[in-house]
C-alpha cells in the first residue's frame, strides 16, 4: 500500500507542477499605410463632329487631342483629362474599360486607349500627383445614325 500511495503522490506532483524554466521573447511586427488613391476627371473626351458615311469608319483621337481618320471630321476635339493623386513618386498601373456612347438604341464603341505616359512612367510627382491625358478609337458604322451620343469607359489606377 505504500508503494501505491509512492507511486499516486509522484504522478500527482508531476501532473501539478509548474516549469521550472520560462522564456520570453519579443516578435517584430511591421506594417505599411498608404494614402488612397484618388482620380477626378478633369476634362471629358469629345471626338468633335464626325460625318456619317456608307463606310464604316475609325476615328482616333491622341492624348495631344488630335484626330485622324478616313471618315470627315470638324469642330473641336479634346482628350479626356484626370488628376490622380496618391504617394509621392509611386508607380502606377493604368488599364482601361472599353466604352459605349449612344443615341438611344444607336451605339459606337470606344477601345485602344492610349496615354500621355507610358506605363513604366506612370508615377506621381514629389507630391503625389500625376496628370493623365486619354485618347482612343472611336469606331463609327455605316450610315451611323444621327445624334449626340454621350457614354462612359473605365480607368482603373492601381500602386
Amino acid at each position: 500500500m505504500k508503494k501505491l500511495s509512492l507511486v499516486t503522490a509522484i504522478v500527482s506532483g508531476l501532473l501539478l507542477s509548474t516549469s521550472a524554466y520560462a522564456i520570453t521573447v519579443t516578435g517584430n511586427a511591421s506594417a505599411i499605410i498608404r494614402r488612397n488613391i484618388a482620380a477626378t476627371e478633369t476634362q471629358t473626351m469629345n471626338f468633335g463632329t464626325i460625318s456619317s458615311n456608307t463606310t464604316a469608319g475609325t476615328v482616333t483621337l491622341s492624348p495631344a487631342g488630335v484626330r485622324s481618320s478616313t471618315l470627315s471630321y470638324y469642330g473641336t476635339s479634346r482628350p479626356g483629362i484626370f488628376t490622380i493623386t496618391g504617394e509621392p513618386s509611386t508607380p502606377l498601373t493604368v488599364s482601361f474599360g472599353n466604352g459605349t456612347l449612344s443615341n438611344g438604341a444607336n451605339t459606337m464603341t470606344l477601345s485602344n486607349f492610349t496615354t500621355s505616359t507610358t506605363p513604366a512612367s506612370s508615377t506621381t510627382d514629389s507630391s503625389g500627383n500625376l496628370t493623365l491625358n486619354v485618347g482612343a478609337d472611336l469606331a463609327v458604322a455605316a450610315n451611323q445614325a444621327s445624334g449626340n451620343y454621350t457614354g462612359t469607359y473605365t480607368v482603373t489606377i492601381s500602386y
